[in-house]
Formats: structure tokens, C-alpha cells, sequence
């Protein structure tokens, strides 16, 4: 038995059997037409790729579809054609040439600074060595060849790899690398899969088979557990599994935390996600991601497939749908963007920032506004880091709004919100909300800027925990203000889903909470189970702790009481 830690980044534990995946290094046999049979193994990859992505669209996974057809277009890219081309033509062999030309395009991506074009450059290298087990007849080393329920096992998991998660087959994961807000934490959230990231010496002994416990929660793996071992695993899923099964009691249930409602909300990034949130019977959508329609694509998205996936989101709830306009940049750039590669990119160019460079901005806001009559439709912008931001976005919206007016194009007037992510717009939240009608705080970035590290960077996950009182503290700040001017404050981070988190945030006076669809019910139940005096105290004392451990130390109580 050997005992490991890393970071809990979806809730849940199980065990099962190990799922290792394959970074074998395939040797091709010599080819008379070498360059004839990368063109054909490269046709095939695209086809298979297509194939798998047509598989995940048929059930819903829409995630998974736009990340393996993203696949399968590079697979076919004439870039990577010509350059395995030119490497033949200087006397690679085929192997040297496919491996030399996907490890340049991959490092021409991820010398550019950028975490989300670094996972892009991990997608070329996996997608390049499909093309390689195509040639050598062997198989494609991914998660499509997992034949039983699996705890999946991996240095990193790249995006396309999580996207095709299947929970079915997938009962967890533990990875070597990454941290708790990225995409493969955030798709395993959205799917329910428990999963810890970050966990040191995971390689070595890890083989195909072995038993493996993992509780997401805690962070702790375990490899070939005792007979001990696997009896507090087995309770720890029991425990778990009784209350969510307890939770869904409150499907389609409103909750009150003291004297005032408390709405629970769902973060959604796709199709299947407004699927989930609907299925839950979520208070509405509190954060719906808008960046699959602009990302992994040549052009951007049209206007009326735009208005057609808000107008399906806007129609899915009476309740409020909270359409953030696209976040570019950052860790989510857009190849057709003009945008130049920058030495920080979490603080450059990014989300309200390149509003004014692009007519992508008033298109979107064209296609929400047409949106508006099919529900009630909020527009959120992010990245507000001053008045002006917001001011800027709020007066492109009134005019965008008169132009559909002026062609006889129905809409209503929709609220606007600012995404309070910047400390600097939690410090001026009194002047902001002169021009918001509502505050969403995304405790991701909050953190990330608060504490000054990387959310994307594994190794700096011990500071990316949204306890840490100086990020209560800005969000403290934000609710007052909210409250001062009669406008609504929630909370869209991944912090909201931890039931520590979630009392503290109630108790701090957010009014509203979104998070994975897994966990509306799960949260429900921790705020209309938890005793609103009590929890008052814990946050007044939260609020004077030094440090993230000490705030959990004082709340972690009352939310086990809850739990219980």
C-alpha cells in the first residue's frame, strides 16, 4: 500500500481498478513512400476523430465533441503536412519527421505564454501520435481502449482526453500535474467524476489494474489499498452517496438561509451542461460560459447560431439565465484574433478588454439582446477592472440596442452585471454598482489575482484556495455594496460548490450561489440545514483569521455538522 496526497479538485470517493495512460513510444518500420503513408494515416486519424466526436454529439457530450473534431482538423492541417513534407525531403525518416514537426508546431504554441495555447500544443503532440500508432498498426493509447470502470491515471490529462471522460467507464481520476480550476478539474466537476490533481510521485508503480483510492475531497490516493484502507474508502462513498442521495429531496426546492431566499444556480459551458442544470431543476443558470462557441474554430461564430444557443438557454428556465460575453484571452485566446503574444497574459489583453478592438463584442450583444424575449436574460461582462469598463460595455449594450430598435427588431431590456474577478473592481464595488445592475464574483481569478498565482500552475495550488480571509474579505466588501445600492450579489466561482465556502458566503450576505450542475441539490441542502447564527459567528471569526487553514479549521465544523 503507498499513501499519496495531492489536490482534491472534484468532490467524491471511490476505488477501482487503474487506468494508465499510455506514453509508450511507438518505432515505425521503414516506408517506400513514406510521405504517402503519413497522408494516409493522417486521413484516417481525421476520419476517426470525426468519428468519435459524431459518437459524443449523439450522446449529448458536446464538450467532447468540439475538442475532438478541434482534433481532427489538425490532424489534416496543411501546416503539419508541409512540415512533415520539408523533414522527409531534408532525409528524416518518417518517424523522426512526424515527431520533429509536431514537437516545433507544439513548441511554436507553447512558447507563446499562454496556458490555453499550451494546451493546444498538447493536443498537436496527441494528435500526432494517434498518426504514429495509425502507422504502426497499434492502438491509439487513449481512453477510448478502457474497457472496464476505471480510475484513470495520468502525468496530465489534456483537454481533448478529458473531454471524453465517459462516467460510465471513467469512476474517477488522479493526475500528476494541474490544479484545482483547471479545465480537467472543471469538466470533471461538470460531470460528477470524483478526481484529485497535483499528486506528487504518482508514477512508477501505477500499472493497469492495480487497485487505486482516491477521495476528491481530501485530496488523498492511495495505491493497492489494505483491506482497512478500502473499508474507510468504501464508508467515505457510502457517507457520500447517502447525501447526495438525501439532497435530491430538495430537487425543484426553494432554499432560505435566515430571512431571505437563497437561490441556487448552475455554472454551464456547453449544451450538455444546460442539459444537467435543467435536469437538476437548478434556480436558473448563474454563469453560462460563452467561449465553446468562439474557441477551437477558424472564424468566429455567426450571428444566428449565437442567437440560437442563447435563445435555448434564455427559454430553459424561468428563472434568471446569466450569459457572461465572452472571456478571451487569458488562458482562452482565439486564433483569429489579432492579438499579440504577451509576457502575462492572465493580466493583459483579455475579456472586456479587447471589447474595443473588435466588432466581436457588439455581434454577441446583437445576438443576447435578439435573445431577451425568449426569457429572462441577464448579460454579465468580465474582467471589470474599473468604472470605465463597465461604463464602456453598458453604452456599446444601449446602442446596439437602438440599432435592433431601429430595424424593427424585437428585444427587451435586459440587466447587465459586472463580474467582480479583479480586487480592484471588489474595492470600487461601491462606484460600480452606480452603473450594474447585479454582481456575479468569480473566486477563481479573485483568487488568482489576490494571491498572485497561476490558478493553471499545479505547483502553486496551496494558494489557490478562495478561504484565505483576504479573498473574504473582498468579497464581504462586494456584498456590502451590492446591499448599500438594492442590487443582487452571487457568487460563480468553483468555491461556491464547497459546502465550507458555501455557508460562508451566505453568511457574508451573497444572496446567490451557482455552481456544477452536480452539486445545485448538494448545496441546497447544506444552506437550508445550516443554522444562520451560527454560521454569522464562524464568518465574523473567518474574517480575523491569518490564513485559508485557519478559516477552515473555524468553519470546517459547522459544515460536517451539516453534513452529518
Amino acid at each position: 500500500m503507498r499513501e499519496l496526497s495531492g489536490t482534491g479538485a472534484s468532490p467524491g470517493a471511490v476505488i477501482g481498478p487503474a487506468f494508465v495512460v499510455s506514453r509508450t513510444t511507438i518505432t515505425l518500420p521503414e516506408f517506400d513512400q513514406p510521405n504517402h503513408a503519413f497522408v494516409g494515416a493522417a486521413s484516417k486519424v481525421h476520419d476517426d476523430l470525426l468519428r468519435l466526436g459524431d459518437e459524443a454529439a449523439g450522446a449529448s457530450r458536446h464538450e467532447a465533441a468540439a475538442v475532438l473534431k478541434a482534433q481532427a482538423m489538425m490532424a489534416n492541417d496543411p501546416m503539419l503536412a508541409a512540415a512533415v513534407t520539408e523533414r522527409l525531403n531534408d532525409g528524416d525518416d518518417l518517424q523522426a519527421a512526424i515527431e520533429t514537426s509536431a514537437s516545433n508546431i507544439s513548441a511554436m504554441l507553447a512558447g507563446m505564454a499562454d496556458a490555453y495555447l499550451a494546451a493546444r500544443s498538447a493536443d498537436v503532440i496527441e494528435v500526432a501520435d494517434r498518426i504514429l500508432r495509425c502507422l504502426a498498426g497499434a492502438d491509439s493509447g487513449g481512453l477510448e481502449s478502457m474497457t472496464t470502470a476505471s480510475v484513470v491515471v495520468a502525468t496530465a490529462l489534456t483537454a481533448a482526453e478529458t473531454a471524453r471522460l465517459d462516467p460510465e467507464r471513467v469512476v474517477g481520476f488522479a493526475t500528476a500535474e494541474g490544479g484545482p480550476t483547471s479545465h480537467v478539474a472543471v469538466i470533471a466537476r461538470s460531470l460528477g467524476i470524483p478526481a484529485v490533481v497535483g499528486v506528487d510521485d504518482l508514477g512508477g508503480t501505477v500499472t493497469t489494474g492495480t487497485p487505486i483510492a482516491i477521495d476528491g475531497d481530501s485530496g488523498a490516493v492511495v495505491i493497492d489499498p489494505d483491506e482497512r484502507c478500502q473499508s474507510d474508502f468504501l464508508a467515505r462513498a457510502h457517507r457520500q452517496e447517502t447525501r447526495r442521495s438525501e439532497a435530491s429531496a430538495y430537487l425543484g426546492r426553494r432554499v432560505r438561509f435566515g430571512d431571505h431566499d437563497m437561490a441556487v444556480a448552475a455554472n454551464v459551458g456547453s449544451p450538455a451542461d444546460l442539459d444537467r442544470a435543467v435536469k437538476v431543476e437548478a434556480d436558473g443558470v448563474g454563469l453560462y460560459r460563452t467561449e465553446f462557441l468562439f474557441l477551437d474554430r477558424s472564424e468566429p461564430p455567426i450571428e444566428s447560431e449565437q442567437v440560437t444557443v442563447y435563445s435555448e438557454a434564455a427559454a430553459a428556465f424561468t428563472d434568471p439565465v446569466v450569459v457572461r460575453t465572452f472571456d478571451i484571452g487569458g488562458d482562452k485566446p482565439a486564433s483569429y484574433l489579432d492579438l499579440p503574444p504577451e509576457e502575462n497574459p492572465f493580466l493583459g489583453e483579455r475579456g472586456v478588454r479587447i471589447y474595443h478592438q473588435t466588432t466581436l463584442f457588439r455581434t454577441q450583444i446583437r445576438a443576447l439582446l435578439q435573445s431577451t424575449p425568449r426569457g429572462d436574460l441577464w448579460i454579465m461582462i468580465p474582467m471589470v477592472a474599473t468604472v470605465d469598463d463597465l461604463v464602456f460595455a453598458r453604452e456599446t449594450i444601449d446602442q446596439v440596442r437602438e440599432e435592433l430598435a431601429g430595424q424593427g427588431v424585437a428585444t427587451t431590456t435586459p440587466k447587465v452585471g459586472a463580474m467582480i474577478e479583479v480586487p480592484s473592481a471588489a474595492v470600487v464595488a461601491h462606484h460600480l454598482a452606480d452603473h450594474a445592475d447585479f454582481f456575479s464574483i468569480g473566486t477563481n481569478d479573485l483568487t488568482q489575482y489576490t494571491l498572485a498565482a497561476d490558478r493553471t500552475n499545479g505547483r502553486l495550488a496551496r494558494y489557490s484556495d478562495a478561504a484565505h480571509p483576504a479573498v473574504l474579505r473582498l468579497c464581504h466588501e462586494t456584498a456590502r455594496a451590492a446591499a448599500a445600492s438594492g442590487i443582487s450579489v452571487s457568487v460563480c466561482g468553483e468555491a461556491a460548490a464547497d459546502p465550507v465556502m458555501a455557508v460562508l458566503f451566505a453568511a457574508l450576505g451573497i444572496t446567490k450561489l451557482s455552481v456544477s450542475p452536480p452539486s445545485v441539490n448538494l448545496i441546497k441542502a447544506v444552506l437550508a440545514e445550516t443554522d444562520p447564527s451560527a454560521a454569522a459567528d464562524v464568518a465574523a471569526r473567518a474574517l480575523a483569521a491569518p490564513d485559508a487553514h485557519a478559516v477552515r479549521e473555524i468553519a470546517g465544523p459547522l459544515a460536517e455538522r451539516t453534513a452529518r
